[in-house]
């Protein structure tokens, strides 16, 4: 119904006198003129809104793809990150291998601080063994689930786990565990008590103990036979700090420096490196 048309037919106060007909069709072109109007500016706005829309999402597109690339590019450092940490880590392995395989205390050094200790011309060095025991690390065997069955294999499938090549194991630094036994003789117990407790202020040696301590006659002459067993600290390197040496033997005994003559002995060392 046009909203611009009289509801009644009772002509109102200063009506017109054109035709019925032309004021219809003029009521009806204002109201299509009307809505054509407002269809317009709701085309505007969707159109409008439509661009408004798109412009945001191309922005938002351009912010995902600067994040994507700098996602990209984090993603390469961090490679590059696990390939320098596996090959410092490598190198780490190298170096613990190499460290391994060297002395931490040198024997000169040992026979050094050995000597220093010495109480003057009372002890004679007799035999003096070095034997280092290689020390294996438990092997970790895995964990059977006790109710998993037991898997039934044909013979293929065992050829073909044959051709399998076995998996790399790592090589592990091999650890070793040193004991030193001195064999000597002395002129009295009291010199191989006083021998075996600066042996024991020692930084290089770990728990020396006598092992035994009995008479023995040299061209008629009595003599106290002795064993003194000890390890080589595992925590003391003296690639590392040279100076515990020099105090180690600064504290060994009043008088005595590192280059003055040891007492006359006889000295033979051997070593024995399990493989």
């Amino acid at each position: 119904m046009n909203p611009f048309l009289r509801q009644n037919n009772e002509p109102a106060a200063g009506a017109s006198f054109l035709p019925e007909d032309y004021v219809e069709r003029q009521s009806s072109a204002r109201a299509n003129a009307m809505a054509l109007l407002l269809f317009a500016v709701v085309m505007a706005g969707v159109i409008a809104a439509f661009f408004v829309t798109t412009r945001r999402w191309e922005s938002v597109r351009s912010q995902q793809s600067q994040v994507n690339e700098l996602y990209a590019q984090e993603a390469k450092k961090i490679e590059q990150l696990k390939a320098l940490e596996a090959q410092r880590a490598q190198m780490l392995d190298k170096a613990e291998i190499t460290t391994a395989l060297t002395e931490r205390i040198p024997r000169s050094t040992m026979l050094e601080q050995i000597v220093t200790r010495c109480p003057d011309n009372s002890i004679a060095f007799v035999e003096m063994e070095l034997k280092s025991k290689r020390i294996d690390p438990p092997k970790e065997e895995p964990k059977a689930d006790p109710k998993a069955k037991p898997a039934v294999k044909s013979l293929t499938a065992a050829k073909k786990d044959d051709k399998k090549p076995d998996a790399k194991q790592p090589v592990r630094a091999p650890r070793f565990e040193y004991t030193l036994t001195i064999n000597g003789i002395a002129q009295t117990n009291t010199d191989v008590t006083d021998f075996l407790s600066r042996l024991g202020e020692c930084n290089l040696l770990e728990r020396p103990d006598l092992a035994y301590i009995d008479t023995t006659k040299i061209d008629k002459a009595t003599f106290r036979k002795f064993q003194i067993t000890s390890g080589l600290s595992s925590t003391v390197d003296v690639r590392l700090n040279p100076n515990d040496t020099k105090t180690a033997a600064a504290d060994a005994k009043p008088g005595v420096t590192p280059d003055a003559p040891a007492p006359t002995a006889k000295v033979s060392a051997s070593a024995d490196i399990a493989k």
